[in-house]
């Protein structure tokens, strides 16, 4: 068999994604041999399912569909996520499972780019986006039972300057309290609440600016999709453009629009918000007034220079979708 590494892009470099294209007649049939099975399941043994039930649900999910046998799992940390996942493709691994949450799921994604090996997403995170928009739910037990019946579909992404986002990426000083969300998730209430010191001062300043408007924001989230995707509220009902990405911002100026905007997001309504804006582009560009803009990349912290540059990915990783129709 040829070495997959030897055409591997670089899979940072998404820009050159068009070349890529999912093979057009795939078969996911188990091999006689289980040293190249047709499914191997990567555990992130630091994602919020393993820590709270281990691999249980995903055993009982898999003796379910009927694939315990035949599909072997393996732990392993985030830091080693993608070597792992490098290492199942040289084997001839078909397909490559990731039992994380959507941060997981990205870095498996973009390792893979170009070898042909589709990944399937399965939910094992505390948010799980990428699931819901790859299989439109979440459920473990039907994404397993679905997997005979999977497509490789390709699901476009954006560029936050260097970082890949297949979900959604968030800026602005609001985006702190993932900090005290992950304190409570690892440490526990007070630790989280400890965390609340760290939020800036500046939530209602309107410091962040696109550069195509010219407006000034307080939160700013970008999508590949519709933002409501990235909520965990749905699609809506039209379709999105293939090309391009949802850009969406509020202008916040104290507590009670905060709230308001919070109601609004679970009613389905913030649109109508005459602080809410949306635009769908192929290219923005974020500015914070001189100082470094802290982001969300797929719910995964990272700090970004006074500017990020946002830009689509339209084949940004191959996927395999259980969605009777594979779009994504």
């Amino acid at each position: 068999m040829t070495n997959l590494l030897d055409e591997r892009p670089n899979s940072v470099g998404c820009f050159d994604s068009n070349r890529f294209e999912p093979k057009p007649n795939v078969s996911l049939t188990f091999p006689l041999h289980i040293d190249a099975p047709a499914l191997a399941i990567l555990v992130n043994v630091s994602a919020g399912a393993y820590r709270f039930f281990g691999t249980s649900r995903l055993n009982r999910a898999l003796r379910m569909a009927g694939l315990e046998e035949r599909v072997p799992l393996i732990r392993c940390a985030g830091s080693e996520l993608h070597e792992k996942s490098l290492a199942l493709a040289r084997q001839g691994v078909q397909a490559i499972g990731i039992f994380g949450g959507d941060g997981s799921a990205r870095t498996v994604a973009l390792a893979l780019r170009g070898l042909g090996v589709p990944v399937l997403p399965l939910p094992g995170g505390t948010l799980n986006r990428l699931c819901h928009r790859v299989h439109g739910h979440a459920n473990l037990s039907r994404t397993l039972r679905d997997f005979v019946q999977a497509k490789p579909v390709w699901l476009s992404g954006g560029h936050a300057n260097e970082h890949v986002f297949l979900v959604a990426s968030g800026f602005g000083p609001w985006m702190a309290f993932h900090d005290m969300r992950e304190a409570i998730r690892s440490k526990g209430l007070l630790h989280g609440l400890g965390a609340l010191k760290s939020l800036r001062r500046d939530l209602f300043s309107g410091k962040l600016a696109t550069q195509t408007t010219g407006r000034t924001h307080d939160v700013v989230i970008a999508a590949p999709n519709f933002v409501d995707n990235a909520f965990g509220l749905g699609s809506q009902s039209k379709d999105f453009p293939e090309q391009g990405l949802e850009i969406a911002a509020a202008r916040l100026r104290g507590i009670p629009s905060t709230l308001r905007l919070a109601a609004n997001v679970l009613m389905r309504r913030w649109r109508r918000l005459p602080f809410a804006y949306t635009q769908v582009a192929t290219e923005e560009v974020i500015e914070f007034d001189g100082e470094e803009i802290v982001g969300l990349v797929d719910g995964e912290r990272r700090n970004f220079g006074p500017s990020v540059c946002l830009k689509i990915v339209p084949r940004a990783a191959l996927v395999l979708s259980t969605k009777p129709d594979s779009k994504c």
